[in-house]
């Protein structure tokens, strides 16, 4: 609302009258946007209380996934190959034997025939349909096929034409001696599939000098052959998934006597995953912590101190901290029945955060019982993976808390849904009062410019009148 800058021509000070009445309708508006400040603050404040009850979920429900549990490790180092294992691998020891590792032929042009790698080789000129085909044994592979211009035909051409299509074959030049170059091709994967046969169409002539007839077998092609606790296993490539499940051997030299693969479940990965569960609860806490702070006023103070959380007092989350912490006293099923077992347990005392109720891991008992009795542990957190099962239940209440589906709003849902239609409504009374307010205002214009122009008037009717006095005396 802009201020009136001609009033007070005929009356001083009703432009600052103006104003002051302006500022002090005003206050109303800041009244309304206070409210809103404070609300916008509390769907933020949801919004961070969300985030965190959504890590803790992921991480809950990872405890709750059998896959978890079933993770492995390689504990045993060989020389002839080494092992990586996924989940679901067979834990055990198997006896494994590398009699051959997998290659890739190579050919090469045959020695004394090339003096030059920058000689033209092609018979034929003025042609377009010079083409060299190289063709992979493979059933997946696709022949590539090069074209090449007259200028193209030397050993250096013809290198860059094949590496340029980018296939399953590499062309390089290798000089073996004065006046003897050789045109090098290897295939890019190993094994008796990718065996090569070249065609060159268009030239005979040089047909004569790379084509499959003229080529010796430098390398020949070999399949990887390995013994897997007395079965050979055949396998065109090096890296070999398919011997063990769950088990990716990759092949590195031939043995000299047979070696052992040990596989065993994996300790550090069930223990990580129980660690991430125990940060992102004790995260939680913090962040409720901070959103429910309260500082009492300071001496003589009247508003509440301003360090104070946006969610102080706040029931929905409290009582979400109150559903997960029963959560942790549930009695389970199986070797374990409570978390202290394992070496989980809450710590009496707030923490530096003025979080209440965090979890301590005992590392070394968790290690013990990860170790001793493994499949114990993950009866405890899976349970029958749909209502047993202590990381079962949380996921369970966290899905519920988190639902943002029509009809099944979770707590959390509902309680921003509230705040919403509250800011809606605050919105409309800021609206609705701004149009007050300017209504207030025009009647004032219009009042205060009628005064202003009525004294106005006065004044020169009075200035007038002297005027005329002084001229009849």
């Amino acid at each position: 609302m802009a201020t009136i800058s001609n009033l007070g021509v005929g009356m001083p000070g009703l432009s600052d009258l103006y104003d002051k009445l302006q500022a002090a309708e005003e206050i109303k508006l800041t009244a309304i946007a206070t409210q809103k400040t404070k609300y916008d603050a509390q769907i933020t404040g949801y919004g961070k209380l969300q985030s965190a009850l959504t890590t803790l979920q992921t991480a809950a429900a990872k405890l709750g996934n059998a896959d978890t549990w079933n993770s492995t490790s390689v504990t045993s180092t060989n020389t002839a190959f080494s092992a990586t294992t996924t989940t679901g691998a067979n834990v055990g020891e198997f006896t494994i034997n590398v009699s051959k590792i997998a290659k890739g032929q190579v050919l090469t042009t045959k020695p004394g025939t090339i003096d030059s790698n920058t000689k033209q080789l092609g018979g034929t000129t003025g042609t377009d349909s010079r083409t060299i085909t190289i063709t992979q044994a493979g059933a997946d592979s696709k022949p590539m096929t090069v074209t090449l211009a007259d200028g193209d035909t030397s050993l250096n051409g013809i290198a860059k034409a094949i590496n340029a299509a980018n296939g399953g074959v590499s062309a390089s030049i290798v000089r073996a001696d004065n006046g003897d170059y050789r045109l090098m091709l290897s295939s890019k994967t190993t094994g008796t599939d990718s065996d090569m046969t070249v065609t060159v169409t268009g030239d005979d002539t040089l047909k004569a000098v790379i084509g499959s007839d003229a080529l010796d077998k430098q390398v020949p092609s070999q399949n990887a052959v390995i013994n897997v606790n007395g079965i050979d296993i055949i396998r065109q490539s090096n890296t070999v998934t398919d011997a063990l499940p769950g088990v990716t051997l990759t092949l590195k030299a031939k043995s000299t006597a047979d070696e052992t693969l040990s596989v065993t479940r994996s300790t550090a990965d069930n223990k990580k995953a129980v660690t991430d569960w125990v940060t992102a609860y004790n995260s939680l806490q913090s962040t409720i912590a901070s959103l429910t702070k309260y500082e009492p006023p300071a001496v003589g103070a009247t508003a509440q101190n301003s360090s104070n959380g946006v969610l102080m007092g706040d029931s929905t989350i409290r009582g979400v901290q109150s559903d997960l912490r029963a959560l942790l006293t549930n009695v389970q099923e199986g070797s374990y029945a409570i978390m202290a077992q394992l070496g989980i347990t809450q710590d009496p005392l707030k923490g530096a955060d003025g979080a209440l109720g965090n979890l301590k891991i005992d590392d070394k008992k968790l290690t013990q019982v990860l170790t001793d009795d493994p499949a114990g542990v993950q009866a405890y957190f899976t349970g029958d993976g749909k209502t047993t099962g202590f990381a079962t239940q949380m996921n369970n209440k966290l899905t519920d808390m988190l639902s943002t589906s029509t009809g099944k709003e979770g707590v959390i849902q509902s309680a921003k849904d509230g705040i919403n239609i509250t800011l809606k409504s605050i919105g409309k009374r800021y609206e609705a009062m701004e149009l007050t307010i300017e209504a207030t205002m025009a009647r004032y214009k219009k009042q205060f410019s009628d005064l202003d122009s009525l004294v106005t008037k006065f004044n020169g009717t009075a200035n007038y009148l002297t005027q005329q006095f002084k001229t009849s005396s």
